[in-house]
């Protein structure tokens, strides 16, 4: 093996290794958008407290719940992430 060949291996271990954790990332930016999509649902389609269980099954915490009309806006915590997502009843 030249010196050529170990560096070419070495950039792509590294690329491969960035690559791995911007897709764990987006992965868990998705989940979270998910979860605060069905907590809001949960709770237009129900109550609070469906809502709040959902949360507490997906092991998020309910920051923030707003309604405005018939408007419900909720902000989650998925671990370090939040996540915002609104629904409309009716």
């Amino acid at each position: 093996m030249t010196i050529l060949s170990l560096w070419w291996w070495a950039i792509t271990a590294v690329g491969v290794m960035c690559i791995l954790g911007v897709t764990s990332r987006y992965s868990d930016i998705a989940t979270a958008q998910n979860n605060a999509d069905a907590v809001a649902l949960a709770y237009v389609s129900r109550d609070l407290a469906s809502a709040q269980k959902l949360a507490d099954a997906l092991h998020v915490i309910i920051e923030q719940m707003t309604t405005d009309g018939p408007v419900v806006t909720v902000i989650i915590r998925s671990g370090s992430l939040t996540a915002t997502s609104s629904a409309t009843s009716g």
